[in-house]
């Protein structure tokens, strides 16, 4: 378990940290089993903790995994911007519930669906850059392909590497993962805010 736990932390670290409003990972026994683990212990780990976690898509193999905060997905749903961008997409609700199964169901069909990439905390407008849904050029490569003014963008990459690195440095000082998961000192309350207007600039 705590193999599992140390890769669920790193790579969900910004958002464990308030930065981002979900992370997606995949998880396989692949990989020393990790699979298993976290059907074994799931529940156990994310109990008490503000982050949840919505299975996208299983197999035998492997379990595609979207881990969210869930009061950051609910303010990033209901604003403008977005909600209208997912009318686009034909998302009928912003509902948590209704869009996950959503997106559950377009992995089953198309794989990948590119509109997560909202949810993921990637700038609105290099997801509709990507998708060629606005007339900004493809003008850098970083975390994602990065369309438009890059200032925005690589500034929201460093806010992600900062926390990583800020997660990474408790890990190596022994702190325990789990707790980290559930820890109350990244309180909704106490993060700085999530949504930003430039952030959802198309």
């Amino acid at each position: 378990m705590r193999h599992l736990v140390h890769r669920i932390v790193r790579c969900t670290a910004a958002t464990i940290a308030g930065r981002k409003p979900a992370t997606l990972m995949n998880i396989s026994n692949d990989n020393g089993g990790l699979l298993d683990a976290w059907d074994r212990n799931r529940a156990d780990i994310f109990s008490r903790s503000e982050i949840d976690y919505y299975e996208l898509k299983r197999t035998d193999k492997n379990a595609i995994v979207l881990f969210f905060n869930q009061n950051l997905l609910d303010e990033l749903l209901r604003n403008k911007s977005v909600n209208k961008f997912l009318s686009e997409c034909e998302y009928e609700s912003d509902s948590i519930d209704y869009v996950l199964d959503m997106l559950r169901r377009r992995y089953a069909t198309v794989g990948c669906p590119p509109e997560i990439g909202v949810f993921l905390g990637i700038p609105l407008k290099d997801v509709k850059g990507f998708m060629g849904l606005n007339s900004l050029r493809h003008t850098k490569y970083g975390m994602w392909r990065i369309y438009g003014d890059p200032v925005l963008s690589e500034k929201r990459m460093n806010e992600y590497r900062c926390a990583r690195n800020m997660i990474r440095g408790r890990l190596i000082s022994g702190e325990d993962p789990v707790e980290i998961i559930r820890g109350n000192e990244f309180g909704f309350l106490n993060k700085p805010k999530f949504i930003h207007e430039d952030y959802l600039r198309t």
